[in-house]
């Protein structure tokens, strides 16, 4: 049954131009991350089928942080099931202070609201989860996750969920800390598939989908459809379905009467 589900990438990003017919034919099911608010904004009233877009404000990005507005944000969760790319980031030039300023408001706010949340902690995984901690919400997915081992074991404690890419799978011993259960393939386009084989583009997990094969020694035909298995998991904790594509919400109702979920 697994082939007959499409690849799945939790983290890309795609240009906001892109036709809905290219990304339909990326054969996958992308949740694409925007930088900031104002991105978001100029993709809000498409109706991609298989490409889901989420609002973001990249702690990387010094407008989108300067820029950030609570309310707005609030406004904008109605539209989406998916909220990517917030969190903490080391080498930013916004200060730690205003990075986690923005990151506790919208932690609050997805409380209330609970969303499928794609978390940047590069250089601050320490900082992510104190975060976290404080203000736990559901539907965490740690995106491209390089926290140590201690703080590895922190995060599965809070119940958060992990996006491994082609450049995660680089580290297995790692990757073995966390259980099958709670990771998503991604590929975090542009740059976390820099290393990938051809096609480098969203939705190609190929790869990836391999490596964890390797990890977990299962076969590989099995890990796409373990991947949709939490998938569901993780739509059914944030209660989104309803705001998935119609499409996508067929791919899920398939997971779930067709064994996926075994």
């Amino acid at each position: 049954m697994a082939p007959q589900l499409p690849p799945l990438d939790l983290h890309a990003h795609i240009s906001a131009k892109t036709g809905a017919a290219d990304l339909e034919r990326l054969g996958a099911v992308v949740f694409a991350a925007t930088r900031s608010l104002d991105e978001y904004e100029s993709v809000r009233g498409r109706r991609d089928q298989v490409t889901i877009w989420g609002v973001g404000c990249h702690p990387g990005v010094v407008q989108a942080q300067q820029g950030f507005d609570i309310g707005r944000f609030a406004s904008l969760l109605a539209s989406t099931a998916f909220v990517s790319e917030i969190g903490v980031d080391r080498r930013s030039k916004v200060p730690l202070e205003e990075q986690e300023r923005v990151f506790a408001s919208i932690l609050s706010t997805l409380q209330g609201t609970p969303r499928i949340a794609s978390i940047h902690s590069s250089g601050a995984p320490g900082r992510v989860l104190d975060a976290l901690e404080r203000t736990p919400i559901r539907g965490a997915v740690l995106h491209w996750w390089r926290g140590d081992e201690a703080q590895t074991r922190r995060a599965v404690e809070l119940g958060c969920w992990f996006s491994i890419n082609a450049a995660g799978v680089k580290y297995p011993a790692d990757v073995a800390l966390i259980q099958l259960e709670r990771i998503i393939t991604e590929t975090d386009h542009p740059s976390g598939d820099r290393t990938s084989a051809a096609p480098r583009q969203p939705g190609a997990v190929d790869d990836v989908e391999k490596a964890l094969a390797e990890v977990y020694k299962i076969d590989a035909r099995a890990v796409r459809g373990k991947v949709w298995t939490n998938l569901v998991g993780l739509v059914d904790e944030t209660d989104v379905v309803g705001l998935l594509p119609a499409a996508v919400q067929r791919m899920i109702a398939f997971a779930r009467t067709n064994g996926v979920m075994r």
